[in-house]
């Protein structure tokens, strides 16, 4: 029986029941392939149901505003996929008709499309016979044509994606690579592979010659970079100082609380909005507090300073301030690092 043939009668008793799959169109495959992108299925589950049920159409999304679309996708992290799933959703109602586009040129030309995306979206909603090259797909096409590279180098994707390509079918080409997601997720695991429930197996070169255990091989990532920060957690009120910085620069976009890298900061008291009002009699503790994202190591130290008088907004151009309410920080987009701070201070918070 043909390999393809093996794959898809296994997806048609096994697939996974899963929000996007069910009434596919364009809108929920290109959502879904962008929130799946570095992150697990399990993880994309719940704010895919709360994003879809705010924004239920290419319009709604493109109209809504950054920050809206921010908060909603809350959750997920790595933030920069929001802002150009964005920036996509208004190119595609400005210039293609509120049409998302089944050429591939002029998908891949939207932000966020990758190749991996933009195989997904061609296969799943336009049934194109592309390949789409996800982390399940790299790892069982090394054991399935025994490619003993490091799967996250160009030379073991190409060999990879290549052998995929021949093999694709014209009909039911979403099937396939959803098929080997599926596969890849809960058969061809990462560390202990369940070759004996595997349809493929036959066809399998690494299980044939006993490599399975072996393969996939990936170079090691390298660690993220330890980072002194210094934090201001500013009060007054019953509110806190959030910033907002609009270009340039990690976690842009979203709303935080106001950091400098050490190695970039002079004196703090340099800085246009940390002025008079905060003054050593002001700071009511200091803080340390670790937190690792995937390519920076954050050593922080988190001062913490209530300001009885009214405090005033900063004036920036390319940042914006808001005093937001105690009671409303989960209503803005904030990452999740600044709510392990408010954690760390809340008993401090307003006495």
């Amino acid at each position: 029986m043909p390999l393809v043939h093996k794959l898809l009668s296994w997806y048609n008793l096994n697939q996974r029941d899963l929000p996007w799959r069910r009434n596919p169109d364009p809108y929920k495959t290109l959502v879904s392939e962008i929130m799946l992108q570095q992150t697990r299925v399990e993880a994309v589950l719940p704010p895919y149901e709360r994003f879809m049920q705010r924004f239920p159409s290419i319009k709604d999304l493109a109209f809504a505003t950054q920050d809206e679309v921010l908060t909603f996708w809350q959750g997920l992290g790595y933030y920069s996929r929001a802002r150009r799933l964005h920036q996509a959703a208004q190119i595609i109602m400005t210039e293609h008709d509120g049409l998302i586009p089944s050429d591939k040129n002029t998908l891949q030309a939207l932000p966020g499309i990758g190749d991996y995306t933009c195989g997904a979206i061609l296969s799943i909603a336009f049934h194109q016979p592309e390949v789409a090259m996800d982390g399940n797909l790299l790892r069982v096409g090394a054991r399935l044509f025994l490619i003993r590279d490091p799967i996250n180098r160009t030379k073991a994707k190409t060999a990879i994606k290549t052998g995929f390509e021949s093999t694709v079918p014209v009909e039911r080409p979403g099937d396939f690579n959803q098929a080997l997601m599926d596969l890849g997720s809960s058969i061809c695991l990462p560390k202990h592979p369940r070759c004996g429930e595997c349809p493929l197996s036959d066809h399998c070169q690494a299980y044939v010659q006993g490599e399975a255990m072996l393969l996939p091989i990936k170079d090691a990532p390298k660690p993220p970079v330890p980072v002194q920060v210094q934090l201001y957690l500013v009060e007054s009120d019953k509110t806190i100082l959030f910033r907002q910085r609009l270009a340039g620069g990690f976690l842009q976009g979203m709303w935080e609380l106001p950091w400098y890298e050490t190695d970039t900061l002079q004196v703090a008291e340099e800085y246009g909005w940390i002025s008079v009002p905060l003054e050593s009699g002001s700071r009511e503790k200091v803080y340390e507090m670790e937190y690792i994202f995937s390519h920076r190591h954050w050593f922080m130290t988190i001062f913490h300073y209530k300001v009885v008088e009214p405090f005033y907004t900063p004036q920036d151009e390319n940042t914006l301030y808001r005093w937001q309410p105690l009671h409303s920080v989960d209503t803005i987009a904030l990452p999740t690092v600044f709510k392990k701070v408010l954690e760390l201070v809340q008993n401090s918070l307003s006495g």
